[in-house]
């Protein structure tokens, strides 16, 4: 769903003003997050898709019975029709994509790695498209890429503290050259990863003895939380073909 399909689906006007967007940090307004929801919906018929998913990345490593780490929220690509006449609580249903849920959606957060500080009344978890990361079409879903918070905001995932700190680089970065002069053109600073990075080679033996290497991908000290989250790996992962079927 990039500016191609943003612009045949919803019209180059809204095209124009979203990726304006994504290089000013403005929000999308109400108008124009319709227009898209609507586009992402005939692109999604286009292609014979009927079940969308909030696709995020909880920091959990490890691959789990699913052989995957990421997170889907899946749901299908219906609602009831609130306009309808009748019993508010028996609307009947019709296909489209549900207002406001292309952006935003909520789930639990309480069973993915927490470390066991959050509070019941806090479990609330919340995903967050990224609009810098379009949308796509894979078996069959439709994988909205999202951020992942908690009820306060503090980052749940790995991709929210790179928006974060890719912000950052942006506006510093943006004010450094305002304070240098002749920059005055300049909108949006870019960052870019690079490989320099130190790698510790282990071999398998040695991998295989040491099961916090194999569940989180990383060296762990310390003791563990005060409450497991033994199941995590399994949460919200891949449908499986035979019920998506």
């Amino acid at each position: 769903f990039d500016f191609a399909a943003i612009e045949k689906f919803g019209g180059a006007d809204v095209a124009a003003r979203f990726r304006e967007a994504l290089i000013t940090g403005e929000k999308t307004t109400d108008d124009d997050a319709k227009v898209l929801e609507k586009a992402l919906y005939e692109f999604c018929c286009s292609h014979g898709c009927i079940n969308y998913a909030h696709w995020f990345f909880p920091m959990r490593y490890g691959s789990g019975a699913t052989g995957m780490t990421a997170g889907l929220k899946h749901d299908c690509l219906i609602d009831a029709d609130w306009g309808a006449p009748g019993i508010p609580g028996l609307k009947p249903m019709k296909t489209c994509m549900p207002r406001g849920r292309l952006f935003t959606g909520e789930t639990d957060g309480s069973s993915f790695p927490n470390g066991g500080v959050r509070v019941t009344h806090q479990a609330a978890a919340f995903t967050s498209w990224d609009r810098g990361s379009p949308p796509f079409i894979y078996d069959g879903t439709c994988y909205i890429p999202c951020s992942f918070v908690s009820h306060y905001g503090l980052s749940l995932d790995d991709k929210t503290p790179l928006l974060r700190a890719q912000d950052a680089v942006n506006r510093e970065g943006l004010r450094l050259l305002k304070n240098l002069g002749g920059y005055s053109d300049v909108k949006q600073i870019i960052s870019y990863l690079g490989w320099e990075q130190e790698f510790h080679v282990v071999s398998k033996e040695a991998y295989l003895a040491r099961p916090d290497l194999r569940a989180c991908g990383r060296t762990l000290l310390g003791a563990p939380p005060n409450k497991g989250q033994q199941m995590d790996l399994n949460y919200f992962a891949a449908m499986p073909p035979a019920i998506k079927a």
